[in-house]
């Protein structure tokens, strides 16, 4: 299958780094439970916009970031499993390179330009011919789509996918790779008897 990955949040500790970054530097001190929405922007006072567009511009917290939890060890399943990845962002020119050096590193197993050949730079991801995308945006998630959305489950998505059966929620890699596993079985129709 053609799976999708998004970067921040999916990949890497985007939001955990930003919200580190701009503690540091004088801003309420917030955890991800506290994030209520995508847009970081909106979870401070007005103030604080011009250190949030510091933050992920600045090469110290792009230092900050780190791979989620599974997400290297489920990553490597996924392409030992033969599915066709690419890494879906939708990020400025000057982050995309960043990106794409610092999960080049983290995911040593693939071969070399394996990241730099399928991570798609894309503000509307609903373009993409995939048949799953793994996201935490819900914008991204929803709409006139090809692809079986996949949400990575956060504060900030919760409310919006809990009565949406289109959409599957998952808290971790290891959830997400059970899902896909079933939507594979599904449209290879290879469902063994006594299991759905």
């Amino acid at each position: 299958m053609r799976i999708g990955i998004d970067l921040d949040n999916v990949c890497v500790t985007t939001t955990v780094a930003v919200l580190e970054y701009l503690a540091e530097r004088g801003a309420p001190r917030r955890d991800l439970k506290d994030i209520r929405s995508y847009w970081i922007e909106k979870n401070y006072p007005p103030e604080y916009s011009l250190l949030i567009k510091e933050a992920f511009e600045s090469k110290e917290m792009w230092k900050k970031v780190r791979m989620i939890k599974g997400a290297r060890k489920y990553i490597k399943k996924l392409y030992e499993d033969g599915h066709e990845l690419y890494f879906v962002t939708s990020s400025l020119p000057e982050n995309l390179r960043k990106k794409i050096k610092h999960l080049g590193r983290n995911l040593d197993f693939l071969p070399q330009d394996y990241v730099w050949k399928h991570t798609i730079n894309i503000h509307r991801k609903q373009l993409l011919n995939l048949d799953v995308l793994i996201d935490d945006c819900f914008d991204n998630l929803w709409g006139e789509r090809q692809y079986t959305s996949i949400c990575y489950v956060y504060p900030w998505n919760c409310d919006r996918i809990k009565d949406i059966p289109e959409i599957i929620g998952c808290y971790d890699w290891c959830e997400i790779y059970e899902e896909i596993n079933k939507l594979k079985e599904k449209k290879d129709g290879s469902k063994r008897i006594g299991f759905n």
